[in-house]
């Protein structure tokens, strides 16, 4: 039976953790003060793992400031340590605590739950006791639950803190982009700048050569006219040169290099490239060119001079090559940032439904939607492994997808932006096309024929590049949905697969990119947390529906024990004269001529007397539990005396008997005698309820009650059905519709059934009849 204070103490903090309104160090903080009231704790902490899971770094507790705090505990040292590495149930034995656990000084006990999410352990919580009383399973199971939404709400918060890291990355390097993008394109930049170097240094030959930057040509050369001829044997000598100042980074400064060539000049300089403490290139000059067209030999002064050129050189280089590298970041961070912030949003939008349909929903229409989406196309199928298929059940498409989104208004953060959709747009997506392409589609779960299934048999996702050279993959399906390259992801909650996500990009065929893949699985993940939670509430729900009826049960069951004392009280007492009287008026009848007043007298005392005391006897019978005779029985033989026993009423009142039996009912073990009794109390109140004629249905049949065999028997008439007003009080003792009834053939029918075991149940039809139902074990369980 389940605790109501149990069901409204997770109540409780479940709606604190979807609060959105509240931040989320507020609703750790309030479920800390919570539990730590709730379980008569000294004190009670959460710590939060860190990013690496090495040190649990922040904490908060049911005392102190709202705020987390900063700690450093290694995962295996103290109490809250030791239960993060081993993720069991930890308690102080002996065990030094951390000096950053800060217990009580009353604290005699530290019982530590690890706060896990699926696999992913989050944190720890940890409760300090002033007595040394160990917890019940209740307690303890309880704790756990609790720790389960406190690893929903600490990912939820790590997913907010990384958005958040994400959109400030974001913004710096926009910023440094913006300020990259006012140099000259990279395109041009080699050619740009070795000829501007070509021009300032007054050379015959400038070559520059990049070696760290991929993208970038190599080699670039600009060369005068007259000394085209000879430019081979340049590059030659600007190769062996570049080689050594690569590799010692010393510049190089070469003179009558080949003398009377005059193809050849005479020298060159050879400086290194450095940018950020590396060498990425050299730049080489040949031939220094003085003002009457002649060559002469560069000294040091120029190499100096070209050291010089080579330090803005090498940083332009480095910071267009950055610049280039930053725009594609800014790219792919821009593209991460609408990710993040639809997997925040999306997140809060779970946390606000307990919804498996509006959760799953959600899931697949975040895929899809945005501009551009994700992906352009999802299909959610369910894994029937009774059936051995995964059946279809939703498709959603970038062109029918609900728009979640509302926009931000005019300065409001993105971040808190909200999803909305109504119930209306979830139903019509239901019903496109796709979706109803996807609804009679079946994959068999073999991942011998299918890799899909091998994704949810292995639970791990799978991307196929190519399905047309894959072979395990169903070949009508890839060509039905036209298929090429998709992503194949087990949808799970609690390490159990519920389902399976395909995603595609039919209509571009743009590749699914590692992040599609890794925002995929970070989606689905997060769905598996919120399905968690939405099981975890529906168990709460129906545990508290069950206690609810036990409740109701113990009530009812007190009224008739009260009843049925006070009924065999009365009777007892009421029994004796009434015996007496109905003799005396038998003798008096007998003295008395036939037919005179005196006669009439004393008959009507008796009839009423005998009817007195046949109530009085029922009442005796229903508040006495009578002791079963099993034997060996039956059920077609106990209906057919049932039936002889109100046979004259049958004919009185014109009702029609049809009987069907099914030949594969065969004995059974019962009380004879109180089993018939049930059926006379149902087939006379089946003919009582059809005054001007009728039919009277009896089936019996074969059936299963409890994991057992058993059988049943249903007693359907044509009277037009039970009253409203009366139908919850029909097993009520003494409580009867009839002019001369006692109220007590329903309540010592159903005694009956179930000291049998069985069940007898009750379908009305108002307008046709009603259909009584006797389920009976073929072996029924007595004390």
């Amino acid at each position: 039976m389940a605790d109501p204070s149990t069901y409204m103490l997770l109540s409780s903090i479940v709606r604190i953790s979807v609060s959105e309104n509240l931040p989320i160090k507020t609703r750790l903080k309030s479920i800390a003060k919570i539990v730590n009231e709730s379980f008569k704790a000294e004190s009670t902490t959460i710590y939060i793992l860190d990013g690496e899971r090495r040190y649990l770094t922040q904490k908060i507790s049911d005392e102190g400031p709202g705020e987390l705090r900063n700690c450093r505990i290694p995962v295996g040292e103290g109490v809250a340590g030791v239960c993060a590495s081993h993720r069991t149930l930890t308690q102080k034995s002996g065990r030094e605590l951390h000096p950053d656990e800060t217990p009580k000084e009353t604290d005699r006990k530290i019982i530590c739950f690890p706060v896990t999410g699926g696999k992913k352990l989050r944190g720890v919580l940890s409760l300090g006791f002033q007595e040394n009383t160990p917890l019940s399973n209740e307690q303890t199971e309880l704790l756990q639950d609790i720790s389960k939404v406190l690893a929903s709400l600490i990912n939820l918060d790590n997913i907010t803190t990384w958005a958040e890291k994400r959109v400030q990355s974001l913004v710096t390097q926009n910023e440094l982009g913006d300020a990259i993008n006012r140099h000259v394109p990279i395109g041009i930049l080699p050619s740009y700048i070795l000829k501007t170097c070509h021009k300032y240094t007054n050379s015959c030959c400038s070559i520059l050569r990049i070696s760290a930057y991929a993208g970038l040509p190599s080699v670039t050369k600009l060369c005068r006219r007259n000394y085209r001829e000879g430019l081979g044997s340049l590059l030659e000598l600007e190769a062996r040169y570049s080689e050594k100042v690569l590799s010692s980074g010393v510049p190089i400064l070469a003179t009558d290099i080949i003398a009377g060539d005059v193809h050849i000049p005479p020298s060159c300089v050879c400086v290194p490239l450095r940018y950020e403490n590396r060498i990425t290139g050299t730049l080489t000059f040949f031939g220094k060119q003085v003002d009457d067209g002649g060559l002469v030999n560069f000294d040091e002064d120029d190499r100096e001079h070209f050291e010089g050129i080579a330090a803005p050189v090498a940083s332009a280089l480095g910071l267009a090559v950055g610049n280039r590298q930053t725009e594609l970041l800014a790219l792919e961070n821009e593209r991460k940032f609408r990710e993040l912030s639809l997997l925040y949003r999306i997140s809060n939008a779970m946390h606000s439904t307990i919804k498996l349909n509006e959760l799953i929903s959600l899931a697949l229409n975040a895929l899809v939607s945005g501009d551009p989406p994700i992906f352009e196309r999802a299909m959610l199928f369910l894994v029937n492994e009774r059936a051995g298929v995964i059946q279809g059940m939703l498709g959603v498409t970038n062109d029918n997808s609900i728009e979640f989104i509302r926009p931000a208004e005019s300065g409001e953060d993105i971040l808190s932006a909200r999803w909305e959709a109504s119930k209306e747009s979830l139903s019509d997506q239901q019903k496109t096309d796709f979706s109803c392409m996807v609804k009679e589609t079946r994959l068999p779960l073999d991942k011998g024929l299918n890799i899909s299934s091998k994704a949810v048999l292995e639970k791990k996702l799978i991307h196929v590049h190519d399905a047309s050279k894959e072979k395990r993959v169903d070949t009508n399906f890839v060509h039905r949905f036209g298929i090429t390259e998709f992503a194949a992801a087990p949808l799970m909650a609690k390490d159990e697969v519920l389902g399976l996500v395909i995603a595609d990009n039919h209509l571009t065929g743009k590749h699914i990119a590692n992040g599609d893949l890794r925002f995929l699985q970070l989606l689905l993940n997060q769905a598996g947390i919120a399905i968690e939670n939405s099981m975890l509430y529906s168990r709460i729900e129906d545990a508290y529906r069950d206690f609810r009826e036990v409740q109701q049960r113990l009530i009812q069951g007190e009224k008739l024990a009260a009843i049925g004392e006070m009924a065999a009280t009365i009777a007892h007492e009421l029994k004796g004269p009434l015996v007496s009287i109905g003799g005396l008026a038998k003798r008096l009848e007998r003295k008395f001529a036939t037919e005179s007043s005196e006669w009439k007298y004393a008959e009507t005392i008796a009839r009423e007397a005998s009817r007195l005391e046949k109530m009085l006897t029922d009442t005796l019978l229903f508040s006495k539990k009578a002791a079963i005779t099993c034997v060996p029985c039956n059920i077609n033989v106990i209906i057919e005396e049932s039936l002889a026993m109100v046979a004259r009423l049958l004919d009185e009142k014109k009702i029609k008997v049809k009987t069907r039996s099914s030949p594969e009912v065969g004995p059974f073990t019962g009380d004879f005698l109180q089993l018939k009794q049930v059926f006379i109390n149902l087939f006379s109140n089946a003919a009582e309820a059809m005054k001007d004629g009728g039919t009277l249905s009896i089936t019996v049949s074969p059936a299963r009650l409890d994991g057992a065999d058993a059988l049943y028997v249903k007693v359907l008439d044509t009277g037009g059905g039970i009253p409203l007003e009366v139908f919850s009080n029909i097993f009520n003792p003494f409580f009867t519709t009839k002019e001369f009834g006692t109220g007590l053939g329903l309540p010592i029918s159903h005694m009956i059934v179930t000291n049998h075991g069985g069940k007898i149940l009750v379908y009305n039809r108002i307008g046709v009849g009603a259909q009584f139902k006797v389920v009976l074990p073929l072996q029924p369980k007595t004390p």
